[in-house]
């Protein structure tokens, strides 16, 4: 097997509740982007998302790239 499909096989096991988690940063670090893309809102808005984001992601992506 080659990295990309064990880290896919890896995800598809991943419980309901930490794909959830997966799914919700990514939304959130796409608005964060958005945010700091459109500069409607001020600076710190986008980064609050961005950071956020990546805090929601640590718990699946720990599941994703461990060994």
């Amino acid at each position: 097997m080659s990295w990309i499909a064990d880290k896919i096989g890896k995800f598809r096991q991943l419980s309901n509740p930490y794909l959830s988690l997966h799914i919700t940063s990514k939304f959130l670090f796409g608005v964060g982007l958005g945010v700091l893309l459109a500069d409607w809102f001020p600076k710190w808005t986008g980064w609050i998302f961005v950071i956020v984001a990546l805090v929601i992601a640590i718990p699946s992506a720990r599941i994703i790239l461990g060994k």
